[in-house]
């Protein structure tokens, strides 16, 4: 059984777990996603928590710029092929391991970052042959709430639930 008091650090890729997964552009080029603001809530809420987040995605986007700047995201790599590489990296930065990580990726280029982590996630909307390799696959779909399904799992196995939900609550009192 695996020890998920042991995740220090959440790792979500963009498009396809924080996004629905389509990449729309208008005649000018520009690109616009969507963001859920259920998953939003989540991440406000883990800060309130021992657990980090951090977004590495294969793509740029200033949105997604600007929606971890709104989200207080500190860790954010983007343009990123080889994914367990920036991983690697981060985690000897944070003197971390990847026992202590949780990873939610819905696609192939996701896999090799989270093959050793300790949780491997994946929305309900990945390609199904992907979901086979995780350990948990959220209630809902990239975009819809599968980080904040992610973010819920975790601080409930970790007994973390309330109290950090009664933290956000009072900071919202505040």
């Amino acid at each position: 059984m695996k020890d998920l008091t042991k995740i220090k650090l959440l790792v979500c890729d963009c498009d396809g777990v924080l996004t629905e997964g389509l990449i729309v552009y208008d005649s000018q080029y520009s690109e616009s996603k969507n963001f859920s603001a259920h998953d939003g809530l989540g991440v406000k809420m883990l800060h309130f928590s021992d657990v980090q987040i951090a977004v590495i995605t294969g793509r740029y986007s200033k949105m997604l710029e600007r929606r971890c700047d709104d989200l207080q995201i500190k860790y954010l790599y983007q343009n990123v092929l080889n994914k367990k590489k920036v991983l690697q990296e981060l985690l000897s930065d944070m003197g971390l391991s990847f026992d202590n990580v949780a990873y939610i990726g819905d696609d192939w280029n996701d896999f090799l970052a989270m093959q050793e982590c300790q949780l491997k996630i994946a929305p309900k909307n990945a390609r199904d042959n992907f979901k086979m390799t995780v350990d948990m696959v959220t209630e809902n779909e990239g975009g819809y709430g599968a980080v904040r399904d992610a973010i819920e799992f975790i601080l409930k196995k970790q007994q973390k639930f309330e109290t950090v939900l009664q933290a956000f609550l009072e900071h919202l009192n505040s």
